[in-house]
């Protein structure tokens, strides 16, 4: 079985660009990862895209990677690629669209996709989208409005942050009487929360939950923005199953998740709020086999085949800390 993984950072999608080199590490620890985890599965056959400014010798033995240079052109390199796997698992940012303009152009090729369909992304790409969908099924979310509708509130400190914004990029925390404009696109405001950041790493299908880990992130105040340094991969466990639980709601009110996908959550003194949904692989998959002693994306290719959620996890595993100052685990 060929499997393009392609990540869009380092695959070519910002060739005729600047490489950010704190977003191309990121991506390479998720690439790396999925790639290892892929190669262990008998006849699975990884193959990847590169943007030729960046190392080859480092990658994994077994996979095979195409170049993308300075003068090719990238979006024809990816269609032709498409067709020659018999599947597809995109590691994409949701801004701009990025996400799902690559899964519908993997769905009008009827080739598999493993990840969430281009739908399920379009709703958890916009925070606005993805709140009101929770609260339409009664789960605790981070109340979100328009930006517009919230600019002159002066009672309370706001985060400002673009509605298809990944992770901490663009997030401002306002006070109470300052004048802002925060650019271009769609913005949203939230509640400035006090509680500790968490995620939760679960597999998705049919409106089904399937927990992997409940994940520490390392969410620092930066001036008036936040910046993720890192994140401890299981570092909780699920004895009571509250974490099931509140992954089994979202599935619930996002039936067409499928695959892995993570939830951005804060553990405030009333419980937790739900921050954001990403319906992609996210930097936890990097720790998560090493943790759990699971290997995910095995159990993703088995619910390709099989359509059913793997049983719930009997060992309970090790926290393993990501590190992406220095993009390593230990």
């Amino acid at each position: 079985m060929d499997i393009l993984v392609f990540e869009f950072i380092t695959g070519g999608g910002l060739r005729r660009e600047p490489l950010p080199p704190g977003l191309a590490a990121e991506g390479e620890l998720m690439l790396r990862a999925l790639i290892e985890d892929l190669l262990e599965i008998p006849g699975v056959r990884p193959f990847i895209l590169r943007d030729d400014r960046l190392d080859f010798g480092c990658l994994p033995r077994g996979v095979t990677a195409t170049p993308i240079a300075a003068g090719d052109d990238p979006d024809r390199i990816w269609q032709d690629a498409i067709g020659r796997c018999d599947a597809v698992w995109p590691i994409a940012p949701e801004t701009g669209g990025v996400l799902e303009r690559l899964c519908r152009e993997v769905e009008r090729t009827a080739t598999p996709l493993l990840n969430s369909p281009a739908s399920a992304v379009a709703v958890a790409a916009s925070k606005l989208a993805t709140a009101k969908t929770l609260e339409r099924h009664r789960l605790p979310a981070v109340p979100t409005s328009p930006w517009q509708a919230r600019q002159d509130d002066a009672s309370s400190a706001l985060v400002v942050k673009p509605d298809d914004g990944a992770g901490c990029a663009g997030a401002r925390i306002i006070r109470s009487g300052c004048v802002v404009i925060p650019g271009p696109g769609r913005w949203v405001a939230q509640p400035l929360l006090e509680g500790d950041s968490f995620s939760l790493s679960a597999l998705f299908s049919d409106g089904r939950a399937r927990l992997l880990s409940c994940n520490r992130q390392h969410v620092e105040k930066t001036g008036d923005g936040f910046t993720l340094r890192g994140c401890t991969v299981n570092a909780l466990d699920d004895p009571d199953g509250r974490w099931q639980t509140l992954a089994c709601g979202v599935a619930a009110a996002l039936p067409e998740l499928w695959g892995y996908a993570g939830i951005d959550l804060i553990r405030t003194a009333g419980g937790p709020v739900i921050l954001e949904i990403n319906p992609r692989l996210t930097t936890s998959y990097a720790g998560l086999k090493a943790a759990t002693g699971e290997n995910p994306a095995a159990m993703t290719l088995e619910l390709h085949r099989t359509g059913r959620l793997p049983p719930p996890r009997t060992q309970r595993g090790t926290p393993v800390a990501l590190n992406l100052e220095r993009s390593d685990a230990r």
